[in-house]
């Protein structure tokens, strides 16, 4: 799951952000030159690192029909300072624009091995999967949603789709909560996506902002529960910050397709949000594997 920082965490940040704002706004912009002729120094101002909200020990939970399920819990901190940054550099020609993206590291997909798996068979070593040949099929309790959020869902599903060539099918809507069993007999329910309070799941409780997690049969995957903390992100939709919202989502569909938190800042499966709003190298790779079950 992943988890939202506290109001009082998240108004140091839009200070913060306030202030860097104002910095970069008062900086000047040369082309080659200063106005007296003399040469454009390099950049040596250093950004202050933005407030740190605590960071929690990370746990597993097994979902599902099958014991060899488990849930990801995520610890995500709000990164509204660097993805404001990112705008305003992104936009930006100037030299100081290129060392600042340089600086923050804007642009840097990591590497292709950084991946990891949920779960993967001892003795062969493969992963455990969905199957290829069939449509990952999924239900919408969206009772406690932000307004947005089937824009947000749709984009987010269809960038795990092409990433693993997995198909996603929705099955409509469902009044399903957290203690909604998905084992359904022969046939297990769909995966249920959900926004809930933390007094509706505990493992939201503090900085959470989203658990997820496949449930198996073997070493196949059949079903899942996708959880987002509905307060948390009716403030982000709130503040504008769809971006974040989408990382969220995206992050939380790569647990339920079977990747794993992985150490390197540069991949959306990193435990806490950065820079990072979309798949990096590492996360594409591990995405293609995963989209290579059996039939």
């Amino acid at each position: 799951m992943a988890r939202g920082v506290g109001g009082g965490s998240r108004r140091e940040q839009r200070r913060w952000q306030r202030e860097l704002e104002e910095q970069l706004r008062a900086l000047p912009t040369y082309d080659g030159e200063t106005p007296d002729g003399g040469a454009v120094t390099p950049l040596d101002r250093r950004l202050p690192p933005p407030p740190r909200p605590p960071r929690r020990a990370d746990r597993r939970r097994t979902p599902g029909p099958h014991p060899g399920g488990e849930r990801r819990r995520t610890v995500v901190t709000v990164g509204l300072t660097l993805a404001v940054i990112g705008v305003v550099v992104s936009a930006s020609l100037t030299p100081f624009a290129a060392q600042l993206r340089g600086l923050l590291g804007f642009g840097d997909r990591g590497d292709s091995s950084t991946y990891q798996f949920l779960q993967s068979d001892e003795l062969s070593g493969e992963p455990f999967r969905w199957s290829s040949c069939k449509p990952i099929r999924y239900v919408v309790n969206a009772a406690q949603a932000p307004d947005g959020w089937k824009d947000t869902l749709d984009r987010s599903l269809a960038a795990v789709s092409d990433a693993t060539g997995l198909e996603f099918e929705s099955k409509g809507s469902t009044d399903d909560g957290p203690s909604s069993s998905r084992d359904g007999g022969r046939e297990p329910k769909p995966v249920l996506i959900s926004w809930v309070t933390p007094q509706e799941e505990p493992q939201l409780e503090g900085d959470v902002v989203g658990v997820a997690g496949p449930g198996s049969i073997g070493d196949v995957y059949v079903t899942g529960t996708v959880f987002f903390d509905a307060p948390a992100f009716a403030e982000m939709e709130d503040d504008g910050d769809e971006g974040l919202e989408r990382a969220v989502v995206m992050h939380e569909l790569g647990h339920l397709v079977g990747l794993d938190h992985v150490d390197d800042e540069r991949q959306l499966m990193y435990p806490s949000t950065t820079f990072q709003t979309s798949f990096g190298n590492g996360d594409l790779e591990g995405l293609a594997i995963l989209g290579q079950g059996p039939c």
